[in-house]
């Protein structure tokens, strides 16, 4: 794990989280994490808790129409650009592994709220789509604050809580848009129960099917945080890997250290630090004398 502590050890020495002001040190507030969840739902009607059977896995899916993709996106606006290049490196690490272990499930996860795990699972998720072979299924498992069908410029639909607490089968909460090779399943309807219904056999048997029934599919996992969820401990148990995402200038240290320790350390794949500046200087050189997307 010397990489991870490398990660670290970069985070300390640019003192990340000196940005935040006074919330470098606040405690973390799982209740207030909750209650703005709550607040994002107002409206919703919460669906009746039901206990139902393991349903298999499909491949069918519905066609929803697609709005504006935010512009965060940087894989689907723009492929041939430094920060595309990156999430084609995570890509590679994801499916040509150094240890030569498979990796086909792979949970996008942070300490903290605001730090852009869902910007980097969709953006992971969208440059798998666009290799050559593998398709991709984008699972949003945030079901307190759903984001992923905003940043896919999709309406809110049924999705997973729906189908957790349903008979029905998995196809009829898939859903495709006009990226190719990539299948989506929101997060569905507000729960009363969400770390309960996150955590259920239903739950782990969906993940486990999806990752064992398709050779040519990977699985990205968008989770709440680390520290303000219970439900994204279980989920970890269950993927072949994680990636933690750190935000430049907003990330507590001590934060990341926790959720670093509450997580199985030899899944860690890596770490991601969003709104880092790197100087194109030397990629534009190296972009003009290999002629890239010329």
């Amino acid at each position: 794990m010397g990489k991870i502590e490398e990660a670290l050890k970069k985070l300390d020495a640019q003192n990340l989280g000196t940005a935040a002001g006074q919330a470098q040190n606040a405690p973390v507030d799982k209740k207030n994490y909750a209650e703005k969840a709550a607040a994002e739902h107002e409206g919703d009607t919460p669906s009746p808790v039901s206990s139902q059977g393991n349903e298999p896995a499909t491949t069918t899916t519905r066609m929803l129409k697609q709005g504006p993709v935010d512009f965060r996106v940087v894989v689907y606006h723009n492929p041939e650009s430094l920060a595309a290049e990156h999430f084609k490196v995570l890509r590679g690490n994801i499916m040509h592994p150094a240890d030569g272990k498979g990796i086909k499930s792979v949970l996008i996860t942070s300490a903290l709220e605001q730090e852009g795990k869902t910007m980097v699972a969709c953006n992971l998720a969208v440059s798998i789509a666009q290799s050559l072979d593998p398709y991709v299924m984008l699972i949003d498992a945030d079901v307190r604050r759903p984001n992923v069908h905003n940043m896919l410029g999709l309406s809110k639909v049924k999705g997973l809580t729906d189908y957790l607490e349903s008979d029905s089968p998995l196809s009829e909460y898939l859903i495709k848009c006009n990226i190719d090779k990539m299948t989506i399943l929101q997060a569905g309807s507000l729960v009363r129960n969400p770390a309960e219904i996150m955590t259920s056999e239903k739950m782990k048997y969906l993940v486990k099917e999806v990752r064992q029934r398709y050779e040519d599919r990977f699985v990205v996992i968008d989770s709440p945080p680390v520290n303000l969820a219970a439900e994204t401990l279980v989920l970890a148990q269950q993927v072949d890997a994680i990636v933690m995402v750190v935000r430049y200038g907003i990330s507590d240290k001590n934060a990341v250290d926790e959720a670093l320790n509450r997580l199985e350390r030899g899944k860690i794949l890596g770490m991601v630090f969003n709104g880092f500046e790197v100087t194109p200087r030397k990629y534009t050189y190296y972009k003009k004398r290999y002629h890239y997307g010329k």
